[in-house]
C-alpha cells in the first residue's frame, strides 16, 4: 500500500509537472494582488514562481532538488529585502502561492482516483515545504537587515570621526549627515566620556548619551579607543561613574575645535580623578595645570620638595596647607575639618613659611603655591 501511494504522488508530480507553465501563472496572478510585490520585477516573480514548481514536484516525487535550488531562495529573500518588500509580505505571499500549488496537487489526486490517506500524505508534504521554506526566506531577510545594520554603523562612526576632525566634505555632510538628523543650521554639544567603573563597557555610556533623557537626542555616537564620543543638540546629563567632558554648544563649522576641547578636558578630569559632567569652566586654571608641565615641575621644587621627604610632621604641614587653600583660607574651618585646633593650624601655617620661604599673605606666592599643589596630585609619582 506505501509503494502504490508513493507510486501515485510520482504520478501526481509528473501531471504538475507538465502544468508548469500554467501554474506560473496562476501564482503571478496571486502575487499581483499583493501591492508590495509590484516593486518586484516581473522576471524576478517568474524564475521563483517556476522554482516552487520544482520544489513541490521534487518534494511529492521523493527526488533531490536541482542544485541551487534552496541557495537560489535564500537569494530571492534577500533581493525581496533589497526590494523593500516587507518580511510578513514575504511571508504571507510565499504561503499564499504554496496554497495555489497545493490546490493543484489536490486536484490532480483526485483526478488519479488517489484515496484519503495519499492526498493526506502529500498534503502533508507540502505543509512542511511551506514551513521550512518560509523559514530561509526570513532568515535571509534578517541576514541582510543585520548587514545593512553593519553597514550603516560603520558609516555612521566614520561619518563622526571625520566630522570630529574636520575631514568632512561639505557636500557629504549635506548628503550623508541629514540622513542621521545633522543639519547646518543646528548648534551641537560634543562630548567625549569614559566610563570610570572597573568591568564596565562603553555601551552603557553610549546607550546613556543616546538616551538620556528618555529620548534620543545625539544624531551621533560612537566608540573611539576606551571612550564614546559624540554630537548632541541638548547638553547630556550626568551618569554614576562616568566622566563626561563636553564642549559647545557650536555650529558644525566649530566641532573639530570643539571636539579638541572636550579631549583635552577629559584628559585633565581623568587625571584629577574627577567624574560627572566637566567643561572647561568648571576645571578652570587646573586645564593650565595639566598642561604646563615644566612649570608645575619649578613651582614643584621651590615649595614642596623639603615637604615630601617623607620626615615627621611634614605631611601634616602639606595637608593643612591644601585644606586650608581649599575652605578659603579659613582657620575655623581647616581645624574644624581636620579635627585639630586653630592653633595647630596656624603653627602649621607658618611651619610652611619657615620650610619654604613661601609668604602666604603674598598673592603671587598664595597663586603659586596653590599651583604646586595642585601639579603635585597629578605629578607623576
Amino acid at each position: 500500500m506505501v509503494n502504490a501511494s508513493a507510486e501515485l504522488l510520482v504520478a501526481v508530480a509528473a501531471r504538475l509537472e507538465r502544468r508548469a507553465a500554467e501554474l506560473v501563472e496562476s501564482q503571478l496572478a496571486v502575487l499581483r494582488e499583493h501591492p508590495d510585490y509590484r516593486r518586484v520585477p516581473e522576471d524576478d516573480l517568474r524564475r521563483s514562481c517556476h522554482r516552487n514548481v520544482v520544489r513541490v514536484v521534487a518534494t511529492l516525487g521523493r527526488t533531490d532538488l536541482l542544485p541551487g535550488v534552496e541557495e537560489d531562495e535564500r537569494a530571492s529573500g534577500q533581493r525581496r529585502a533589497l526590494q523593500g518588500v516587507p518580511s510578513d509580505a514575504v511571508v504571507q505571499a510565499y504561503r499564499a502561492v504554496l496554497a495555489v500549488l497545493r490546490d493543484a496537487f489536490v486536484e490532480e489526486a483526485t483526478a488519479t482516483g488517489a484515496d484519503t490517506a495519499t492526498v493526506l500524505a502529500g498534503t502533508t508534504r507540502l505543509w512542511d515545504l511551506t514551513d521550512r521554506f518560509s523559514s530561509v526566506l526570513v532568515s535571509a531577510r534578517q541576514q541582510v537587515e543585520i548587514d545593512a545594520a553593519r553597514r550603516d554603523e560603520r558609516y555612521r562612526i566614520a561619518l563622526l570621526q571625520r566630522l570630529l576632525t574636520g575631514g568632512l566634505d561639505p557636500a557629504e555632510l549635506v548628503s550623508g549627515g541629514a540622513v542621521h538628523g545633522i543639519l547646518p543650521g543646528s548648534r551641537y554639544w560634543v562630548v567625549r566620556a569614559r566610563d570610570q567603573q572597573p568591568g564596565e563597557d562603553t555601551q552603557r555610556v553610549a546607550r546613556h548619551l543616546e538616551h538620556g533623557s528618555g529620548e534620543r537626542r545625539t544624531p551621533l555616537v560612537a566608540p573611539v579607543d576606551d571612550d564614546i564620543v559624540g554630537i548632541t543638540t541638548t547638553p547630556p546629563r550626568e551618569l554614576a561613574g562616568t566622566v563626561i567632558a563636553v564642549a559647545g554648544p557650536v555650529d558644525l563649522g566649530g566641532v573639530p575645535a570643539a571636539f579638541t576641547e572636550a579631549t583635552r578636558v577629559l584628559t585633565v578630569a581623568v587625571r584629577y580623578g574627577r567624574t560627572g559632567l566637566v567643561d572647561s569652566s568648571s576645571l578652570s586654571v587646573r586645564v593650565a595645570v595639566e598642561q604646563q608641565v615644566e612649570l608645575g615641575e619649578l613651582l614643584h621644587r621651590r615649595y614642596l620638595s623639603h615637604l615630601v621627604d617623607g620626615r615627621a610632621g611634614h605631611s601634616d604641614v602639606l595637608g593643612t596647607v591644601t585644606a586650608w587653600l581649599r575652605l578659603r583660607r579659613s582657620v575655623a574651618a581647616t581645624a574644624r575639618e581636620l579635627s585639630v585646633h586653630e592653633n595647630t593650624v596656624r603653627y602649621r601655617l607658618a611651619r610652611f613659611t619657615e620650610l619654604t620661604g613661601a609668604d602666604l599673605a603674598d598673592t603671587d606666592v598664595l597663586v603659586e603655591v596653590w599651583w604646586a599643589l595642585e601639579y603635585a596630585s597629578i605629578r607623576p609619582t
